[in-house]
Order: structure tokens, then C-alpha cells, then sequence
């Protein structure tokens, strides 16, 4: 078996950022199923920027006809970096998959691109359920899961009482502002905060996610609540990213499996498709109105109990069905059957 990954190697293509998600989540975990001799990383991205577009699919093609592997897999493809006649022709020398991790709210890249590859992937179960409403047949529901070589329980005490880990979003910022009028202080850790928040490592999310008695999990798309709205409007910083702001859709992300894996209590905002995934008030927490939020934390605060049976409920269900591991070696014998 050999599986070629093209994957963008580091954060968003910044070497100083780190290894991208797909490299912890999706590179890495194949290496543990299929052993790392049998899957090759073409960092498309880093070809991409080094050689031009041109070179960069001229290579890509050169590897598959060089290495000959029995599925290739593309994750997370940014706008116009591939050609499709291309991408189109590697179907002759293997089984090509399109890996997405945002296709409810990027239907116009989605549909576009889907053609030119023998399957795709979704993580949202709705999605799933759409595509086969339409009569696509070439779909593969994947949810993203957790590299259980990474995200692990650790035996640390807890240090913080709610902690929430993402980057700066006027409507995070508003739910921050929210919680502080409630006299809940939030740990914040992340990039675009400022002074309310840093960036941590990989090693240290894990952390945090271990040491914290509640685990924020919160929405990142287009919210046009009237109050979120008017409270806005003051700041420059947060117009403008509300104007550049392309994500009108939640679903499940990673985030939901990551802090459930860790062992650490998670509230989470609600979205469907997350009660196929977890059993809500029994696995999960979830809120669904972010005013009620506050009496939330404050409840979950008080009652150790019922938060440490849903925490380890959690776990205890990630651990056996929803590793990156086990889910990507469904997409491969689903490709190859």
C-alpha cells in the first residue's frame, strides 16, 4: 500500500507557524496506519511558492507516475493553485480523493472541484446526507476525529476554571465581553487577542485542555444578532473583519473531538450534526444562546459531578470510535473497494 498526501506542510505556509492541522491530523495518522515508508507528503504550498503553479503541478504529476501509489489524497485546497487538467489525468495512474474540511460553506469551490476527482470527503454528516439526496454517489462521510498519538488525558490538576482556544473573532470577542459583564474570567489563548489572549504550542492546547474545569468551544461564523451588531460598530478592527468574514455556516470541526479526546469537559455551541457525533448532555454540553451562556458556566462550575461524568463519557467514546487513525483508514479501503 502507498498513499501519496498533498497537504500544505505548515500553518497556513508559514514554516514559522509550525506544522499545519492537516500534517497533525491527517499525515501523521496515516503514517500510524499505513507506516510512514508507505505514505509521501508533496507540500504543495511550499512547491507552489518556491516554483510557481506550473512547476507545482508539473511535479506533483511526476511523483504519482514515479512512486505509482495506490490512492492519492489532496487536503484542503486554497483557490487556484492546481490545474485541473492535471489533477484530472492522475486518475489513470490511482484513485484520487478530495479531502475537505469546510465544503457546507464553500459550496461553489466544492462543486467545481469534485469533478475532476474520483471521490471527496466531508466531515458534516447533513452534507453527506444532501450530496446523496442529489444522487452523488462518489461521497464519503469522514468526520475529522483526533490523532490519539497527540491528544491525550493527562494526570494534571486543573489551574483554570474556563479557558477557550481560537483566534480573535469580533463575535468571540462579543461573547467574551458577555461572560466579563457576568463576572466570568476567560482564559483566553489564541492568535489576533492582543494583550487577551497568546498563541500556544501544540503541547501546551493539550495542556489546557487537560487543566481546565470547562472547555469553551465557540462559533466562529456570521452572526447577525442586533446587540452583536451594535456593539461592533465602535471598533474598526472588528467591522472590517466582519466584512471580510466568508463563513456563513457552522459544523463540526476537529476542536470538538480534540478537547473530548483529552479527557476535558467541553460546552460547546450547538450545531446539528454534533448529536451524531456525541450524545448531548451526556458526552457533551452544548449551549444554543450565548445570553444564557454565563448561567451555563456558572451551573457546570458548581456541580463537579455531573461535569467529570460527562468529561469522562466523552473520552471514553473517542477513544474507541472517533481517532483520525480509524477514520482514515475507512477512507482508504472505502477509495480502494
Amino acid at each position: 500500500m502507498k498513499i501519496v498526501v498533498a497537504i500544505m506542510k505548515y500553518d497556513y505556509g508559514y514554516e514559522e507557524r509550525g506544522f499545519s492541522y492537516e500534517y497533525y491530523n491527517v499525515y501523521l495518522p496515516l503514517c500510524d496506519v499505513f507506516g510512514k515508508e508507505n505514505v509521501l507528503l508533496y507540500d504543495y504550498y511550499s512547491e507552489y511558492k518556491q516554483a510557481g503553479k506550473e512547476m507545482m503541478n508539473k511535479k506533483l504529476k511526476e511523483v504519482i507516475l514515479r512512486d505509482k501509489p495506490d490512492v492519492a489524497i489532496f487536503c484542503l485546497l486554497w483557490e487556484g493553485q492546481f490545474d485541473e487538467e492535471i489533477i484530472s489525468s492522475l486518475r489513470k495512474y490511482t484513485k484520487t480523493i478530495i479531502y475537505f474540511f469546510d465544503d457546507p460553506w464553500r459550496q461553489k469551490f466544492v462543486r467545481h472541484w469534485i469533478k475532476y476527482f474520483d471521490y471527496f470527503s466531508t466531515p458534516d454528516y447533513y452534507m453527506f446526507q444532501q450530496y446523496k439526496l442529489e444522487g452523488i454517489k462518489n461521497v464519503i462521510y469522514s468526520p475529522f476525529g483526533f490523532n490519539s498519538s497527540i491528544y491525550k488525558k493527562l494526570d494534571i490538576e486543573k489551574k483554570y476554571d474556563v479557558s477557550f482556544i481560537g483566534g480573535y473573532s469580533p463575535f468571540r470577542n462579543w461573547v467574551k465581553h458577555l461572560l466579563e459583564k457576568e463576572g466570568i474570567r476567560l482564559n483566553i489563548f489564541g492568535r489576533g487577542w492582543g494583550k487577551s489572549g497568546r498563541w500556544i504550542s501544540q503541547d501546551e492546547m493539550i495542556g489546557v485542555f487537560n487543566q481546565s474545569k470547562i472547555n469553551l468551544n465557540l462559533s466562529n461564523s456570521s452572526s447577525y444578532d442586533i446587540s452583536f451588531l451594535i456593539w461592533s460598530l465602535p471598533s474598526f478592527k472588528n467591522i472590517k473583519q466582519l466584512l471580510l468574514l466568508k463563513k456563513n455556516k457552522e459544523q463540526v470541526k476537529g476542536r470538538h473531538f480534540e478537547i473530548n479526546a483529552c479527557g476535558g469537559f467541553q460546552l460547546s455551541y450547538f450545531i446539528p450534526g454534533l448529536n451524531q457525533i456525541y450524545e448531548i448532555d451526556k458526552e457533551i454540553a452544548v449551549y444554543e444562546d450565548v445570553r444564557q451562556l454565563s448561567g451555563e458556566i456558572k451551573f457546570f462550575l458548581n456541580n463537579d459531578e455531573l461535569r467529570n461524568s460527562i468529561a469522562n463519557r466523552g473520552y471514553e467514546h473517542s477513544q474507541r470510535e472517533h481517532t483520525a487513525q480509524l477514520y482514515l483508514k475507512n477512507l482508504v479501503e472505502q477509495v480502494l473497494k
